[in-house]
């Protein structure tokens, strides 16, 4: 009896990564240590965040800079400086399954973290905050969200932005037609083929599309309703302390010495002007925060 107990509080003192099979799998550092890779996730077109350069084949955006910065503070907390930053193409759709079933580490798109996806991954501090809004043609006669019922909406499913349409919809008993598109580029791409009456997304991932429609940015206007703020952040996979520890170290570093509002100042300035700091933003870059928002339309 004597032995038993001796062994049975030994089993209560052991490392859960000793218990568990499963929790060395989860365990990014040790992964990316044998394999001698970081997998970025990355969008196709979420501009100017994410998004593959046609011209150059290029990964490039504000959040692939972030998560570069990750890389090499991994290259120096695992003294490998030959580890390899392998690009995985991720969508709307697949993007959390993708981290979860560990075919990347890091995803670095337009991700909003909520407490609904906190309970499938983990997030980073914030890297930027968002809001949603509706972009419609000057002439199109539409001033309100009411004027939007039973008018074509495009949107990107599977988002947060998707579950806001509805909800708002079961609010407010409106009824929207949805015109389902894979990015934001392409929902502006709807409104301006006239293929939808709106286009419903973040303010920022709308921005970028629309800088390039030189003085026909001009003809459109975001309506004043926004239906909620989205803080953007990285993800990457639950119950992972060690690696989330060092992605925030970079983040937090990243906000405090103001190479975050650098990186906002490159990916966020054309010709046609600088998309203006939000107050909500401001706040992000003075104090780090990875708390999820409840998805609620306003």
């Amino acid at each position: 009896m004597h032995l038993f107990s001796a062994l049975r509080a030994l089993l209560l003192i052991l490392p859960l990564s000793w218990m568990s099979p499963g929790a060395w799998a989860q365990d990014t550092l040790t992964h990316i240590a044998k394999t001698g890779e970081l997998r970025m996730g990355h969008r196709e077109a979420s501009h100017p965040f994410s998004y593959k350069d046609p011209a150059t084949g290029q990964v490039r955006g504000y959040s692939v800079d972030i998560c570069t910065k990750i890389y090499e503070e991994l290259k120096k907390e695992l003294k490998r400086p030959d580890l390899r930053l392998t690009y995985v193409l991720v969508d709307g759709k697949n993007r959390l399954a993708d981290l979860k079933n560990n075919v990347v580490d890091l995803e670095c798109g337009t991700t909003t973290n909520t407490l609904e996806r906190q309970k499938e991954v983990a997030f980073s501090h914030h890297i930027f905050i968002a809001t949603t809004a509706f972009l419609v043609r000057k002439d199109s006669g539409i001033k309100t969200v009411d004027d939007l019922n039973g008018k074509r909406i495009a949107v990107e499913r599977k988002t947060t932005n998707d579950g806001l349409l509805a909800t708002n919809e079961r609010t407010y008993h409106r009824k929207f037609i949805y015109v389902p598109v894979d990015s934001t580029a392409q929902g502006l791409d709807a409104l301006t083929r006239r293929e939808a009456d709106a286009v419903f997304a973040d303010d920022a991932g709308l921005w970028s599309p629309m800088t390039r429609l030189g003085k026909a940015m001009g003809d459109y206007q975001f309506l004043e309703k926004r239906l909620s703020v989205e803080p953007y952040s990285i993800g990457l996979r639950r119950q992972d302390p060690r690696f989330k520890e060092l992605v925030d170290q970079v983040t937090r570093r990243l906000i405090q010495t103001g190479e975050m509002a650098a990186l906002y100042k490159k990916w966020f300035h054309s010709d046609q002007g600088t998309l203006p700091m939000s107050v909500f933003m401001r706040e992000a870059l003075k104090r780090p925060s990875d708390v999820g928002v409840e998805q609620i339309a306003f």
